[in-house]
């Protein structure tokens, strides 16, 4: 079993989000009113967001800390979380007081980034399982 790209992942998840977010905004450009597909244009683009520097965290602490402590280690992804997280509710709280975009649209766009990851790490897993071959017991 070979190593996981997790940069790899990470990039094509980034990519057809990227197309996604080029579609909504070509989109707004005939539609330029319509709160829904601003709300998915800023949901994707949030979940961009944080998906790109979550992944620079993730990579800059196994890169770093090979040696150093996991509680470091712990403490440095969880303060990584906290921005992320902090910036969803910011952006979800912005919508909802304004109201230019559809709340329900923008929190279903921050869902995005994370269901291409998911299903793109799942089809890798399932064509690995399936080149490997059926589990024999001994």
């Amino acid at each position: 079993m070979r190593d996981w790209d997790f940069e790899g992942q990470i990039v094509r998840a980034l990519r057809i989000a990227g197309f996604l977010l080029v579609f909504f905004c070509l989109t707004l450009v005939f539609r330029p009113h319509d709160p829904i597909i601003w709300g998915f244009a800023v949901g994707t683009a949030v979940s961009m967001w944080n998906a790109f520097f979550l992944a620079k965290r993730l990579c800059s602490i196994t890169g770093v800390l090979r040696g150093a402590a996991v509680e470091e280690a712990k403490a440095r992804v969880a303060g990584g979380f906290a921005v992320r997280f902090i910036t969803v509710l910011a952006v979800l709280f912005l919508v909802a007081r304004t109201g230019w975009a559809n709340l329900y649209a923008t929190a279903a766009g921050l869902f995005i980034v994370p269901c291409i990851f998911t299903f793109g790490a799942a089809a890798i897993s399932i064509r690995e399982a399936r080149e490997a071959g059926p589990l024999k017991y001994k």
